[in-house]
């Protein structure tokens, strides 16, 4: 006696067919992320990359420069050959100097101490609100608050 319906290998054919495609529509089309998401991606590589300049500063006497501008953030030893290669964090789309045409720069000492500096950041995402990035003495200290444009 025959019956109709599918065997055990068509069955498995079929399936890892169809989890293929959906892999490959999965990683050919990928999911857009909020805006949000990246200036919060933004502010974590931004914190990583502070904290490491500031481990070097101290623990090997490289001093560390850290420029602020319109584009993005740069963080470079001062002198050649004195620590980790420059690095260009780019901003996200949403997120721009307060004063566009500024730029800052602070400077990472050999005892991880940052020079003195206030930067102010503009989002599209809450236009009402500037984040204010304030360097602070210490060992790398630094603060990241929102307040009324």
């Amino acid at each position: 006696m025959r019956r109709s319906g599918f065997t055990l290998i068509e069955t498995v054919v079929t399936l890892g067919l169809l989890a293929s495609m959906s892999v490959i529509a999965v990683y050919r089309f990928p999911s857009t992320r909020p805006p949000a998401d990246d200036e919060t991606v933004f502010w974590q590589k931004y914190a990583t990359l502070w904290q490491t300049r500031v481990f070097v500063a101290s623990a090997y006497d490289h001093q560390q420069l850290v420029q602020f501008n319109s584009r993005e953030v740069v963080f470079a030893p001062l002198k050649q050959g004195g620590g980790p290669a420059t690095v260009h964090l780019a901003l996200p789309a949403t997120l721009h100097l307060a004063n566009r045409h500024s730029t800052a720069e602070v400077r990472i000492t050999k005892n991880g101490h940052p020079t003195l500096a206030a930067v102010y950041y503009q989002s599209t995402l809450r236009p009402k609100l500037l984040y204010k990035l304030s360097i602070k003495m210490g060992w790398g200290g630094y603060e990241l608050e929102d307040v009324p444009a």
